[in-house]
């Protein structure tokens, strides 16, 4: 098994963490079994594996207020006078709700790869330091 201090290697998840269960001992231990009795698992419940439920709402959440921006944008067609950097435009209202929310999202990216630069820069040294042992 590989530990946070192998960045390339893969964890195998498969692979049993403890040791092997006592000749004798129940492999699984019986319900109700409160934690530290015999057969019941010292460190309480086993964790899972995979995606939380938050992300998924996250992502719901996400979508529908996409949706909401859409349907915003769509139903406000008018054309008005906008200020745009130091000249007036004449354009819709959903031209100008468009762009912004497009600015808005490419700023929300770029603000979100900065800790990303920072974290493979790490990998990289961790990496590097992991080869030249």
């Amino acid at each position: 098994m590989a530990g946070p201090e192998q960045p390339g290697k893969r964890i195998d998840y498969t692979r049993p963490t403890g040791p092997p269960p006592a000749p004798g001992s129940p492999a699984v231990p019986p319900p109700g079994a409160a934690p530290g009795t015999p057969g019941a698992p010292a460190d309480g419940p086993l964790s899972r594996c995979g995606v939380a439920y938050t992300t998924y709402a996250i992502t719901v959440v996400v979508l529908v207020i996409a949706i909401l921006v859409v349907v915003f944008v769509v139903k406000n067609d008018a054309r008005v006078s906008i200020w745009l950097f130091g000249s007036m435009q004449r354009m819709s209202v959903a031209a100008a709700l468009a762009a912004s929310a497009a600015a808005g999202l490419v700023i929300g990216l770029l603000i979100g790869v900065i800790p990303q630069i920072r974290l493979r820069r790490e990998l990289r040294q961790l990496r590097k330091a992991a080869r030249g042992r």
